[in-house]
């Protein structure tokens, strides 16, 4: 079983929320949504338009309703990536019969749970992590210009989440095709307690992986997970976030005899 809470929030800084959120065939665009999932398979994902352009929300609503279509399937790394490049194909084909092209960006990750295997998803610098005890890794990859200088030992992790530039993004959905996502499959690499959370950049721009991982352990327990996203989503706003904040967590459960 999976237990879920997701915060969708427009923040301190903004007037309009471009961030939106697919959690066990649920959309949320905006708020709360809790709740449980006794399903074989799980799907979750996170998508924030890009800031800038004038439909980057309608993007990530077009994004995540297409990637939330296939909750209840079993879904292969392969089936995965050709969703993805199906939604970015349709953004494209959009924004090109309104002339609107390059108004429709957004940013996509998530995760497709299965038995012990997970697959994590993403394009553009939208997150996933998991905590697993007291620890906690990051699984997805950023496109983004900092991410590369880190690749090529330029910079460190931390002289990233830093630097004057962190917000160049360099893959978006609804760009080019292919889009290319990066996937990860974590085979037989599921277990009782690990929590996942998905969530924007407003979060991690201005949260350290170790900032995030003590809130993430101090909440751990916590019964309905709410209160974890609350306090992430509070220390963001404490450390400055200006943007769109999406927390969405996902603990996995005992099985219930």
């Amino acid at each position: 079983m999976f237990r879920y809470a997701v915060l969708v929030d427009t923040g301190v800084h903004e007037d309009h929320n471009d961030d939106r959120a697919c959690v066990d065939g649920n959309i949320v665009d905006s708020g709360w949504l809790l709740g449980t999932s006794d399903k074989d398979s799980f799907l979750a994902a996170v998508c924030d338009g890009a800031g800038g352009v004038k439909q980057g929300g309608r993007a990530a609503d077009m994004a995540v309703r297409g990637i939330c279509g296939y909750t209840g399937e079993e879904l292969s790394p392969a089936d995965i990536r050709t969703a993805i490049e199906d939604i970015n194909a349709g953004i494209i084909a959009a924004g090109e019969a309104e002339g609107a092209r390059s108004e429709l960006m957004t940013t996509i990750a998530g995760i497709f749970a299965s038995g012990e295997n997970v697959t994590v998803f993403n394009a553009g610098d939208s997150r996933v992590y998991r905590l697993r005890g007291k620890y906690i890794r990051q699984l997805s990859k950023d496109h983004s210009y900092v991410q590369d200088l880190v690749d090529i030992g330029r910079i460190t992790p931390d002289e990233a989440r830093l630097h004057p530039k962190k917000n160049i993004i360099n893959k978006y959905i609804g760009i080019e095709q292919p889009v290319s996502p990066r996937i990860r499959e974590f085979t037989e690499d599921l277990i009782e307690g690990d929590i996942f959370m998905i969530c924007s950049d407003g979060i991690t721009d201005v949260l350290s992986d170790a900032e995030i991982s003590e809130i993430l352990y101090s909440h751990s327990h916590d019964p309905k997970l709410d209160r974890g996203c609350s306090a992430i989503r509070d220390a963001a706003v404490r450390a400055g976030s200006l943007d769109n904040m999406t927390v969405l967590l996902i603990r996995k459960e005992g099985t219930e005899e």
